[in-house]
């Protein structure tokens, strides 16, 4: 098993060293947002990342300490569409994963999303992420004409998983089909690559894990 990912002030260079310095950390907290949503199997872009956190006044300062460590610095508040929730904006001016959002819900509301929550594995960390069905009633309470489309795809992923075979014409319904295939590193790999063309930096990093291939235009396990 690989060490702990030490902060450092020139930020996390990839999605694996955020969440292995959180783990490290101890930060208790689920994935949520544009993120999650990629990482259940719908892809959605995003050079953000969106963590919904345990509102414990500790929790929040060792989330807050490692923050500052890598060199984040709070901005002008996010809007929310959530009245039960806060969302506290963090940028960085250099770190391709420039733009952090804490989500602090309630801690009645935290508690029952982390009852639905899953946890994903990203070499030999664990990412918790705020459960589909959770994440889809979020998408719908929000109303967005983005996140309604988010909702859609989450309610097509469930279809494909439930064996639903659909139809072959539905050329949104095939390309989640596609994409829930791919490992966790690939789908992180993907949304790393458009983080660095936010930050119009090359998109040609170096892959967060080994034994990744492209076969057929989609990226899978090279094991």
């Amino acid at each position: 098993m690989s060490a702990p990912v030490l902060p450092s002030s020139a930020g996390p260079a990839t999605h694996y060293e955020l969440f292995a310095g959180l783990s490290a950390a101890a930060v208790v907290y689920l994935l949520t947002g544009a993120t999650a949503l990629t990482l259940h199997g719908v892809p959605r872009l995003t050079p953000d990342v969106d963590l919904a956190v345990d509102p414990d006044p500790t929790n929040l300062e060792h989330l807050e300490l490692l923050l500052a460590a890598w060199g984040y610095r709070e901005a002008a508040p996010a809007a929310t569409t959530d009245p039960d929730a806060v969302v506290r904006r963090f940028r960085h001016p250099q770190a391709a994963l420039g733009e952090i959002d804490l989500v602090l819900p309630t801690s009645e509301n935290f508690s029952r999303e982390q009852a639905g929550s899953i946890v994903v594995t990203l070499v030999d960390v664990g990412i918790p992420l705020v459960g589909a069905t959770d994440l889809r009633a979020l998408k719908l309470k929000s109303g967005s004409v983005a996140d309604l489309g988010d909702a859609t795809g989450l309610g097509l992923l469930a279809s494909i998983q439930a064996g639903e075979d659909g139809s072959a014409e539905d050329t949104r319904r095939e390309q989640v089909r596609k994409f829930s295939r791919w490992s966790v590193a690939a789908r992180l790999d993907w949304l790393l690559a458009a983080a660095r063309l936010a930050k119009g930096l090359s998109p040609e990093a170096k892959p967060m894990t080994r034994g990744l291939v492209r076969r057929h235009g989609w990226y899978r396990d090279g094991r």
